[in-house]
């Protein structure tokens, strides 16, 4: 009778362990460093927040929580540089395109906003872009959530032709083709 009684006991340890292990393991495999998997709307967290999150809840778009200071031309030149994607999740695709095609100026005077995105270290990351044309709609229907924004018009990173690109109005939520000279309000945003 105490034989089977340490058996079991054994056999119990044993089957805790081996849950605890693939517990373990099945938290490390699938790439998450904390137990946390579940983000809302509006978080302050990956140094900004978060205005979007795919529909696995485990990913998303987080905003700077300022603009940058100074208002942006969207290129300095009239080119075609590709840069046409609207969903979400093209924002940086989108973002390098242009950096690529209109390169990286010597000078600060000679920015532009995808390119002052992606120079920008914020708050412990060096991983932001200009956000594609539904990207830049998602911010804007978040927008209180998020704060400090003026009721002025945002460059999107979606080109439409060698001469417009898309801004949002944050003012009315219109968005609209304009000439790629104007100087419009740029909102850094990274993935997570």
């Amino acid at each position: 009778m105490k034989k089977n009684f340490y058996l079991f006991l054994f056999l119990a340890a044993a089957v805790i362990s081996c849950k605890k292990e693939s517990d373990i393991s099945a938290l490390s495999s699938s790439g998450i460093s904390s137990a946390k998997q579940a983000y809302y709307i509006g978080e302050h967290f990956g140094g900004g927040i978060i205005f979007y999150i795919d529909k696995t809840g485990r990913h998303g778009i987080i905003a700077a929580a300022a603009d940058l200071e100074e208002p942006q031309p969207w290129a300095r030149e009239y080119i075609v540089t590709g840069a046409v994607a609207s969903k979400p999740g093209s924002g940086l695709n989108n973002t390098n395109r242009a950096c690529k095609v209109l390169g990286f100026p010597l000078y600060e005077a000679d920015g532009y906003a995808a390119v002052e995105c992606t120079e920008i270290y914020l708050n412990g990351y060096n991983d932001w872009y200009l956000a594609s044309k539904d990207e830049l709609n998602e911010l804007y229907l978040h927008k209180d959530v998020v704060g400090g924004f003026l009721p002025f018009s945002y460059w999107s990173s979606t080109e439409v032709n060698a001469t417009q690109a898309w801004f949002q109005n944050f003012g009315t939520g219109t968005q609209v083709m304009q000439d790629k000279f104007a100087g419009y309000s740029v909102r850094p945003v990274r993935y997570f």
